[in-house]
């Protein structure tokens, strides 16, 4: 088991140096908290969550110090700086850490793959739904054209709605799917708040959607009868997570690639090859593989069953008979 000790104490003694309430008080008890849920889900087995509160935390951290210009001697920065010494090796080491956020997360789950506090790496995507009754595009073939993306954006917006803040949500306020986290990267370096998230038109959310969550992570690369499952599935649980569950179908059914979560031509090669030869068994693979993610959740954490009934609903719409 990881070893927190050292780190929270560290950021207790930065709550204990700063002004209660003040702004550097909030970003570290934010941090705190972050460290906290990843012990709770670490000292539960579920590594992958622990991972990512991991990667919140040193990503507050960070945060703080860019944005604290007091005296570097104070005894604040010192225990922050502290803390992110203690935590940086470990999330080094963990091979879960994930890059991309997914725009709107898993109910009840924490928000990222890999924190995106202030912004994150790269810019990532979500996914589409192909709307009921409409002809599926050819296994492999051309990308699909202009009018096919915005049909697909369509369809997430129609899915995820407007305005949402529900209190159990650990994803926080949401409008057309989008949560602050993701807008504020997007907007960055310019603040966000709830007004901003309640207030979002709905052309900057499909701008949001196409350049974050469709070319960013290349899915529009990818045969484009897996497309509108893959865009789901990035949505849900972030691009980087969604491309590993293709590649390790990929590895499967006998087209060897790396698992790394990104799109090179090697995956792009094995994708057009799987495609080619499973057909509509592709599909139906990525979404049992996807039925196992959402069970493997369920079991490292028995308060997220709550919400499986409607995850495997989500999962097997996309199944091709």
């Amino acid at each position: 088991m990881i070893d927190f000790t050292d780190a929270m104490n560290n950021l207790s003694d930065a709550m204990m140096a700063a002004e209660p309430n003040s702004p550097e008080w909030i970003k570290a008890k934010a941090a705190l908290r972050a460290l906290d849920e990843a012990q709770l889900a670490e000292s539960e087995a579920a590594f992958v969550l622990a991972s990512r509160s991991i990667a919140d935390a040193v990503a507050r951290l960070t945060a703080i110090i860019a944005g604290v210009t007091p005296d570097p001697a104070s005894a604040f920065l010192g225990h922050i700086n502290a803390a992110l010494n203690d935590l940086t090796p470990i999330a080094q080491s963990v091979n879960a850490l994930l890059s991309g956020e997914p725009a709107s997360p898993l109910p009840g789950s924490p928000l990222t793959n890999k924190a995106s506090f202030p912004s994150p790496d790269l810019p990532i995507m979500p996914p589409v739904k192909q709307k009921a009754g409409a002809a599926v595009p050819a296994l492999v073939g051309e990308l699909p054209d202009d009018s096919n993306v915005e049909q697909m954006i369509d369809d997430i917006l129609r899915r995820e709605g407007g305005f949402v803040n529900h209190l159990s949500d650990r994803g926080g306020p949401t409008n057309f799917g989008i949560t602050m986290r993701t807008l504020a990267s997007w907007r960055s370096p310019a603040p966000v708040d709830l007004s901003h998230v309640r207030n979002l038109k709905i052309d900057e959310a499909r701008e949001i959607y196409r350049s974050n969550y469709f070319s960013g992570p290349k899915l529009d690369k990818l045969p484009t009868a897996i497309q509108p499952l893959m865009f789901d599935m990035s949505i849900n649980h972030g691009p980087a997570s969604a491309i590993k569950l293709l590649q390790q179908v990929l590895n499967d059914s006998g087209q060897p690639c790396d698992i790394d979560g990104g799109i090179g031509d090697e995956t792009l090669r094995c994708a057009k090859g799987a495609s080619t030869a499973m057909g509509k068994a592709l599909i139906n693979a990525l979404v049992a593989r996807r039925v196992h993610l959402y069970r493997q959740i369920v079991a490292g954490d028995e308060s997220q069953r709550v919400f499986l009934a409607g995850w495997l609903n989500r999962a097997n719409e996309f199944a091709a008979a």
